[in-house]
């Protein structure tokens, strides 16, 4: 199984070497790195090019002009090889050198129709763990009522059903919401037993001077494609809320 971990950048040089230590450190091996840089000017790419021997190497690095966050995703999905991929922003990192070793574990038993797979999302600031986002499959089915039912940093994602459904562009917050709005189904997502990823605090979904446009775009994803399926969610919810006891 190979994963493929995928950063969008932009300016990202005060954050990026960690991201990549976390992967470099990963026990399970069997990985890419694939970097969408938006044309960054503040040495972004040059941490990438200094890498030592056998690290550089390892990493598909394109820096160019982007429309946004999306888009980047996109382009570097272009690219990815993997069985699986995680999206993690540059000042994102795995939460332990075992992350992907125990993904795994876990992912080779996960049924074919299974294309999301997430664990526990650690937060905090300045590298401080603060707190942990971690829901129950019944409280994933419910939140997507209304907003993104699991933590997508700390998500693995079936790489076909990414290049299937992929991101749409015009959304700045949402995206990722809408990309699982429009693939979500009664029994294609599976809870991990492991915190995944750690998130730095302070992103554009969580920031105050963006919360019109996030709200705004939560309501197009909930009209163009949570509505049609409001019923199958609420259904799912109920049936994961009696196994879970």
């Amino acid at each position: 199984m190979k994963f493929s971990t995928i950063i969008a950048t932009k300016n990202a040089a005060g954050h990026l070497r960690r991201c990549l230590n976390s992967i470099f450190s990963q026990e399970y091996q069997s990985y890419e790195i694939i970097i969408q840089d938006c044309a960054s000017e503040d040495g972004t790419q040059e941490i990438v090019e200094e890498l030592p021997e056998g690290f550089k190497e390892r990493i598909d690095l394109r820096s160019e002009k982007d429309s946004g966050v999306y888009d980047a995703w996109n382009r570097a999905l272009a690219r990815a090889s993997g069985d699986w991929a995680i999206f993690l922003g540059a000042d994102d990192c795995f939460a332990d050198r075992d992350v992907l070793m125990r993904a795994r574990a876990d992912l080779v038993r996960m049924p074919e129709h299974t294309d999301f797979a997430y664990g526990a999302l650690l937060t905090g600031r300045n590298g401080r763990v603060e707190g942990i986002l971690e829901r129950s499959p019944a409280e994933a089915y419910r939140i997507l009522l209304s907003g993104m039912g699991f933590p997508f940093p700390a998500t693995f994602c079936r790489l076909a059903t990414l290049k299937q459904y992929a991101f749409d562009p015009s959304y700045r917050i949402a995206g990722d919401y809408d990309m699982v709005a429009r693939a979500v189904r009664c029994d294609n997502i599976a809870r991990l037993p492991l915190s995944v990823s750690y998130m730095e605090e302070g992103g554009l979904s969580t920031n105050k001077k963006f919360r019109d446009l996030m709200l705004s775009e939560r309501v197009r994803v909930i009209r163009t494609h949570i509505l049609p399926k409001a019923a199958m969610l609420l259904q799912t919810h109920l049936e994961c809320l009696g196994k879970e006891g």
